[in-house]
């Protein structure tokens, strides 16, 4: 399953939380929790106690998830080969429970479903009993332990698995099942969690220290955000009318999703790979919506402060990069007032 992008993207990453003064009152509350439960039900037993609205629930929750599950390499694919087998004699549909935003149920009379049933609980019991007393998972754990607080909660809750792209290597790789998120549905309306890279927190640049604190950007994302960095195997999951191929994303640049990107657009290059043989020179064409104090471009890790010509036209803002500044360069991260915005693969 998908490592979380504080790990692997740039160390100066530096996120910045959306829905946080949703939040504050929330976290209040749940920080005096404590940070491991027996069971998913006690958990959501006080989380009801506490909180009224399904969605004050739901944001209960994530907090309390993001706070006290870390991240575990550890348990990567520890569980899931066993889950994935249970599906083999479901013959229609391998995640039928999965599936689409209207979370029709598959055929329960189809060979297989009450077999695929029974191990679906009993193994999202065993993993979110592990996951909320350990303290530890990866996507999976966190997705599975989300879900099963929601059943009981009452709150309607999906898993859904897809492909997740956080770092500059996925650029153009050919898709496949590696992560794990939730859409939960609550007065008619879908949200998209990933409780996960909720975990993450963000670099601080300026004290140069990592803050683990939850990022409320993976609550309630905006579907055309999200679909930036997931894309999830039934693609009526994304929440989008709009149809985007695997092959799109997959080749697309690798936009690093947080409050500032909302005010960020690409212009060009639209190819998330740039051919360093046909012009070592690249032309990067932006629109932001914020005045430009700083252009940073970082180039395998090194960095360099853009000192050339801006071009502006309306309210696009072109500048050109050097790919030969760096022998054997592989990637560039363009950054924005101490903020990176997209990166590229060089070949």
């Amino acid at each position: 399953m998908r490592k979380p992008a504080f790990l692997i993207v740039l160390i100066f990453l530096s996120i910045y939380p959306i829905f946080g003064q949703d939040f504050d009152s929330i976290d209040a509350i749940v920080h005096q929790y404590p940070n491991k439960f027996k069971t998913s039900k006690k958990l959501a037993d006080q989380i009801a106690k506490d909180f009224d609205s399904e969605l004050d629930k739901a944001k209960a929750l994530f907090s309390w998830i993001t706070k006290n599950i870390s991240y575990d390499y550890k348990e990567s694919g520890k569980y899931y080969t066993d889950y994935a087998n249970s599906y083999k004699s479901v013959q229609h549909n391998p995640f039928p429970s999965f599936r689409s935003t209207n979370y029709m149920d598959y055929d329960k009379s189809k060979s297989g479903s009450k077999k695929h049933l029974k191990t679906e609980k009993k193994y999202r019991e065993k993993i979110s009993k592990r996951v909320i007393s350990n303290g530890a998972a990866v996507c999976e754990g966190y997705t599975q332990l989300f879900k099963e607080v929601c059943d009981h909660l009452g709150i309607t809750c999906f898993y859904v698995l897809g492909k997740a792209k956080n770092q500059i290597s996925h650029i153009g790789k050919e898709y496949r099942i590696d992560h794990a998120w939730n859409i939960i549905e609550i007065d008619f309306k879908k949200y998209l969690i990933d409780v996960t890279w909720g975990s993450t927190g963000y670099y601080d640049i300026k004290t140069k220290q990592f803050v683990e604190q939850p990022n409320y950007f993976y609550f309630g994302t905006d579907p055309k955000d999200f679909i930036r960095e997931h894309y999830p195997d039934f693609y009526e999951n994304s929440l989008l009318k709009e149809q985007i191929s695997k092959e799109t994303f997959s080749n697309a640049p690798l936009f690093f999703n947080h409050e500032k990107s909302k005010d960020f657009s690409l212009i060009s290059p639209l190819e998330g790979i740039l051919i360093k043989k046909d012009d070592t020179f690249k032309e990067i064409v932006v629109e932001y919506d914020q005045p430009i104090y700083s252009i940073i471009y970082v180039i395998n890790n090194r960095q360099f402060s853009y000192r050339g010509e801006l071009v502006y036209k309306e309210d696009k803002v072109g500048f050109k990069v050097d790919l030969s500044t760096v022998p054997n360069a592989k990637e560039l991260t363009i950054v924005i007032n101490e903020i990176p915005m997209v990166g590229f693969k060089i070949e």
